[in-house]
């Protein structure tokens, strides 16, 4: 099955939210769609300073390649929606990134997010 990551960076929590939560929550919303194969929060250096973020690997159906990587999106558009909605801002949005694992190595897939990377 294809496999993808994405990253999510986390801006500000809500009032008695912990990373973790943050985590557990996207883990919720990405899994009510896929099998997450792993999950983890990091804190890169991106633009000169920390961010943190979510970091999820998850498959998707084999279908054909378009159909996939469209999937994929889908899942990272419903993540961010639901992250919004419970427990976090998502920002910044260029620091959003959805990748795509071929051959044990991860390649950058054009997300569309508004503000975001498109590579």
């Amino acid at each position: 099955m294809p496999s993808f990551r994405l990253h999510v960076p986390i801006g500000a929590l809500r009032p008695g939210t912990s990373p973790t939560a943050v985590l557990e929550q996207a883990v919720l919303a990405l899994g009510s769609l896929h099998v997450v194969e792993t999950k983890d929060v990091e804190a890169p250096l991106v633009g000169g300073r920390r961010i943190g973020r979510v970091v999820l690997r998850f498959e998707v159906p084999a279908t054909c390649r378009a159909k996939e990587d469209a999937e994929a999106r889908r899942a990272l558009a419903a993540v961010l929606e639901h992250l919004e909605d419970t427990v976090c801002e998502v920002g910044p949005l260029s620091a959003v990134l959805l990748t795509r694992v071929v051959g044990g190595r991860a390649r950058p897939l054009p997300h569309g997010l508004a503000g975001g990377s498109m590579s």
